[in-house]
């Protein structure tokens, strides 16, 4: 629980004795509070720095209602978030996050929400495209999986990843836009999966934490092979669902309009610099439908049919 937490940041009026420095998306982290899932910072050569401090976070400014969910942005570069049961957060400039976390939340769901929409804001800030996606590590460039939750994208990366590939992210994949080739920025090791994949994975899922303790999911910490260069894209897979087992090529407009419909969090979407972000992906990288029948039993057929598309491509 957070209650001394809590109590320490109305004394102190911000700041933890106890600071945490950790890497994440070519960042350097520093919190006051732990967060396991990310890597332990030991040599400073981040590209950034970000906090991550408790602090006093006030409502919405007279006129906007307080609802659950509510997004906002105070002044350029500046957001506010709110969750009844989760608490208040202020992010600013790509640099800085103040948590006002609700009384008794449990730590589990608080580092979720931090690692999750919380940091995906913050991402937004500094100019980055964030996709609802997963994504490994084949010959030294990434692969992503896109779709929406509950598509499969973090069983596909789990299971390429037990076959010896290197896990990038999960769930939501960061790209900085460069010349040539976009670069996914590689998250944390940890993949989120449900009892009943973990299973079929050969896992026991009682062994594993829960990420959140009012549901099922588990979470994975990736094992080998997980690393935070900055990676090449290489591929984008679009994932459906119609009852065959195949990968097609998707246009270019049918592209853009998947990369639009599928990025993480709404702060982007129809705005100007985003779209042609996600155009700009398009045109350098080539994204394809990987339309299957959903089924457990099939993952291994799926794993290897994504293996031989990319083995034609190189």
């Amino acid at each position: 629980m957070l209650e001394s937490q809590q109590t320490h940041h109305r004394d102190s009026d911000l700041v933890l004795s106890a600071t945490f420095s950790y890497l994440a998306y070519g960042l350097s982290i520093r919190a006051a509070m732990p967060l396991p899932e990310l890597v332990e910072e030991t040599d400073g050569k981040a590209d950034g720095e970000v906090s991550i401090r408790f602090g006093p976070v006030h409502g919405p400014p007279v006129g906007i209602s307080k609802k659950d969910g509510v997004r906002f942005s105070t002044a350029a570069q500046e957001d506010y978030l709110y969750w009844q049961e989760v608490g208040s957060f202020l992010v600013r400039e790509g640099r800085e996050i103040i948590v006002d976390p609700s009384p008794d939340l449990d730590e589990r769901v608080l580092r979720l929400f931090i690692l999750g929409p919380i940091m995906a804001v913050l991402l937004h800030q500094q100019g980055h495209l964030l996709l609802h996606a997963s994504a490994v590590t084949v010959a030294e460039e990434a692969v992503l999986f896109l779709g929406d939750a509950g598509w499969g994208k973090s069983t596909i990366a789990a299971a390429l990843h037990d076959r010896g590939h290197g896990l990038v992210a999960d769930d939501v994949t960061v790209l900085r836009l460069e010349e040539g080739c976009p670069v996914v920025l590689p998250g944390f090791a940890q993949l989120k999966l449900w009892p009943e994949a973990l299973i079929s994975l050969g896992d026991d899922p009682e062994k594993l934490p829960r990420c959140n303790p009012r549901f099922q999911k588990r979470a994975r910490r990736a094992v080998h092979g997980f690393s935070l260069a900055p990676l090449p894209l290489k591929r984008i897979y679009v994932l459906g669902r119609d009852g065959t087992s195949e990968i097609v090529p998707l246009r270019s407009q049918e592209a853009l309009a998947e990369l639009v419909r599928h990025t993480y969090g709404a702060l982007g979407a129809g705005r100007t610099p985003h779209f042609f972000a996600c155009a700009s992906v398009v045109n350098r990288v080539e994204v394809c439908s990987l339309s299957r029948r959903w089924s457990l039993s099939q993952l291994p057929h799926l794993v290897r049919l994504v293996e031989e598309d990319l083995a034609r491509s190189n």
